[in-house]
């Protein structure tokens, strides 16, 4: 399983780049799965049968950040994504690519993690509710690099459900669920504006907070982390579209705060619960 998801996930970025080629000026972007979803720009006539969507996504970011946590430092953290969908069904692939992956001796460009999501999503217009179901599988490494021996890989699983209303500022309230490595709560709470600013450019603006409860490795239930970001999005054509995006991650609590610097230190040998990063989206929805 390991190695054919790798296979696919370089298959797809050659692929993406054979099409952000063809498009001349593009790049793609992402936030972990569990962290943004990606945009999709509106074409104006479809590529393939109308049920289905195909979307191509590449983040190219200064820093890894996970509900929190730094899970890269000092190095250019590279996401690409594609999904397909068919009538509310959708099979998402999603890879970080690290170009000095800590996980390794002498910082390498690493394939470091491989995410499987597969989910449903439909809405109820009377409420103006949309809702997605899904499972989630996690595939990565250890980047600890106090590590001995070899590095071995590590899995994870979650189940999740997300309600969103279709009003003011777009309400959505998510709840994962770990079911492999032990038993672990996360809850989200997320809210969103897009503005117009210039044609079809828009300023995208938002921001979540969290609650975990955990029980796998330790005995945590508290508010854990919040977030705030601003992207400006610029149509290039029909399908591609790139979008400068900047984020600021910090811990809601003092539990939370010396839980996340915790991490840091193990990982990257120094303590922080607070974290400024950025990059650039690359989205082609065909």
């Amino acid at each position: 399983m390991k190695a054919f998801l790798r296979s696919l996930s370089l298959s797809f970025i050659f692929v993406v780049g054979m099409g952000l080629g063809t498009y001349s000026h593009a790049q793609d972007v992402a936030v972990n799965p569990a962290c943004l979803p990606p945009e999709v720009a509106k074409p104006t006539g479809k590529l393939i049968p109308e049920d289905l969507t195909a979307n191509l996504n590449v983040s190219l970011y200064s820093q890894y950040i996970w509900r929190g946590y730094e899970l890269s430092r000092d190095s250019l953290v590279i996401f690409p994504s594609m999904t397909i969908g068919y009538k509310g069904f959708a099979v998402n692939l999603w890879a970080d690519l690290d170009t000095r992956f800590a996980g390794t001796p002498d910082k390498e460009f690493k394939l470091q993690e491989t995410d499987v999501t597969v989910s449903y999503s439909n809405s109820y217009e009377p409420w103006k509710l949309n809702y997605t179901l899904g499972w989630i599988l996690y595939d990565f490494q250890p980047v600890s690099v106090e590590q001995a021996g070899p590095i071995k890989d590590t899995k994870n699983q979650e189940i999740f459900v997300t309600l969103g209303l279709d009003t003011l500022l777009s309400p959505t309230f998510s709840v994962y669920n770990e079911i492999e490595i032990g038993q672990a709560w996360y809850f989200n709470l997320g809210l969103s504006h897009s503005f117009a600013v210039y044609k079809d450019w828009s300023l995208d603006v938002g921001g979540w907070v969290s609650y975990l409860h955990d029980k796998s490795d330790s005995d945590f239930s508290n508010f854990h982390d919040g977030n705030i970001y601003a992207g400006l999005k610029i149509p290039i054509n029909n399908y591609l579209s790139i979008k400068p995006n900047i984020q600021y991650s910090f811990a809601l609590t003092g539990d939370a705060a010396q839980r996340i610097r915790d991490n840091s230190e193990a990982l990257f040998h120094h303590r922080q619960d607070n974290f400024v990063y950025g990059g650039i989206i690359f989205d082609l929805a065909i």
